[in-house]
This record gives C-alpha cells, structure tokens and sequence, in this order.
C-alpha cells in the first residue's frame, strides 16, 4: 500500500463499477505537479498486509477499498488468497501500472480494477472494507468523508496511523508496526421511543462520540442511567438497573440499527435469555452529528 497522498484538486468523469457503484477518474497531474505534492511511497511488507486481511476478517463476499493502493499488493492478495473484489486508488500513474501488471500476473483481473486518481474523490460508499496507509494528518482529513460515506459496520485497517479521537476498536503488532482496526458506527443519536410487553412508554435518550454512547432510558414514570453499552456497526447493546418491590432487576437490551429503527431482543435478570422484544423509532429532528 502506498504512503501517499495529494491535494490536488482533479477535474472528474464518472466511471461506473462493474461490482455496483461509481468512482471518478481524473485528468493525470502533470510531472510538475507530482513531485511537488506527493509523499513519497512506502510499500507494506507482505507479512503486514496479510495480517490486515486477518484483521478485518476479509472474506469472498468482501468489497474492499484500498486508498493508496501502491502496487496493488493488498487487494491482489485479497483476490488470490480469498476470492475478495477489491479496488485500489492511488495519484501515482506508475503505482497504478504497475497494480494492473501485478493482477495479470497473479490471474486476478477479474476481481480487481485500479485507478489513477484523488482518494478524497472516490466513491467509497460500496466498500466492506477500506485499507489505509497514508500520514497522520491525511487520515484526519479523511475521518469526516469515511463516517458519511460508508455503512455501518464497514471495516477499517489503519496501518501504523490512528484516527485522533476517533478511537480504534482494536490494535495489533505486526513487524513493528501497529495496526489500527475500526469499525463504522451507525449514529444512534436521539430520542427513541416504543411502547414495550406492559404498555408502558418508554423513551430511549443517546448522545455520542464516534462509537462511544451515553444516554438514560425512561420507562412510565421511571427514568434510568443506560450501562454497559456497547456499538459495534449497527449492532447497540446496553442496560438498565431498576429496583422493583426491593429486588434488583437488570434489563439488557440488544438491538440492531436501521436508519430511524432500532428493533431486538431484552434479556431480563443476566441470563442472556431473550424475554421480550422491542422496536423503537427515532424523531428524525433528534439526530446529531457523532463526529463533533
């Protein structure tokens, strides 16, 4: 994977994916431009792009994005060893030419295509999993574009970088080298409401921070500090501690997000056992960025 990036600002014609989706070729920067803003490559060893495959579990049903691809070894690797389509988008015409030499070589060109072109002008919104080695400040830059664009539950491999206070979900040590792993959170944001088993309203209220949630829940009358929560992708955890007649009762909720819907399971007194359901809708007007 290329440690690259640019500035440069590329007029765009729309291409269209064979897989679903678009990405945008540029006009090619000219020499000039090129040895004045690109960052110089830095390819990842073999060792460490296989231990990013491993670390965002790609499989065959994977899309995966590599955003400064270099010499395309990461998504290759993925189409040869695992059946992955893979795309990789770098600035670097020679990088480019070469990934496309590299995929005839390892017989692969029918699950891989490259292009010679802005990262921060690719369509991203189709990809499972997006591969990252580019600097500090780059990936910065990049936070606001990948928490739009991609779905929750997307995954993200950040070598040696992290995403500032957006905290990793896991890390790992690969040849000295961290590697920082993501998972897209969907925005949970809000007042949700439902009315549960025992006709009671009840009022969900969450604030966030990147995949960290808060909030309280009120059930009737009753209103309770949320625990234990926990969002991975679209999937929200958490529970709530209610004394009834003197006994302590621990509601635990598991749900998963769709747009303004959450809908799963409550799991009552720690057995994990689920004893009733739950579906709640979102006021819309509720919804706040997590990114700020």
């Amino acid at each position: 994977m290329a440690r690259k990036y640019t500035i440069l600002l590329l007029a765009l014609t729309l291409m269209t994916l064979p897989w679903g989706g678009t990405l945008y070729s540029p006009h090619q920067a000219s020499a000039k431009e090129k040895s004045e803003l690109d960052v110089p490559y830095e390819p990842t060893s073999y060792g460490i792009a296989a231990e990013m495959l491993n670390m965002a579990n790609v499989t065959s049903e994977d899309l995966i994005y590599d955003l400064g691809c270099g010499d395309g070894r990461i998504v290759i690797m993925a189409a040869k060893e695992r059946g992955t389509k893979g795309v990789g988008v770098d600035m670097d015409p020679v990088r480019i030419r070469e990934s496309r030499e590299n995929a005839e070589r390892a017989g692969v060109t029918r699950l891989v295509r490259f292009f010679e072109q802005n990262l921060f002008e690719t369509d991203i919104s189709n990809a499972t999993v997006v591969m990252l080695y580019l600097w500090p400040e780059v990936n910065l830059k990049l936070r606001p574009r990948l928490l739009k664009m991609l779905k929750p539950g997307t995954r993200i491999v950040s070598h040696s970088h992290t995403m500032g206070e957006w905290g990793d979900d896991a890390t790992r040590e690969v040849e000295g080298h961290t590697l920082h792993f993501f998972v897209v959170p969907a925005n949970v944001t809000g007042t949700w409401r439902w009315i549960d088993s025992e006709k009671q309203r009840n009022s969900l209220l969450l604030t966030q921070k990147f995949q960290k949630v808060k909030g309280s829940l009120t059930i009737g009358e009753e209103t309770y500090t949320v625990t234990n929560q926990s969002l991975r992708g679209d999937r929200l955890l958490f529970s709530v501690e209610r004394n009834r007649q003197g006994t302590k009762d621990v509601l635990s909720f598991e749900g998963r997000v769709s747009g303004d819907t959450i809908e799963g399971g409550i799991a009552q007194g720690g057995t994990g056992r689920t004893v009733s359901r739950w579906k709640a809708t979102r006021d819309p007007s509720s919804r706040t960025p997590i990114a700020e």
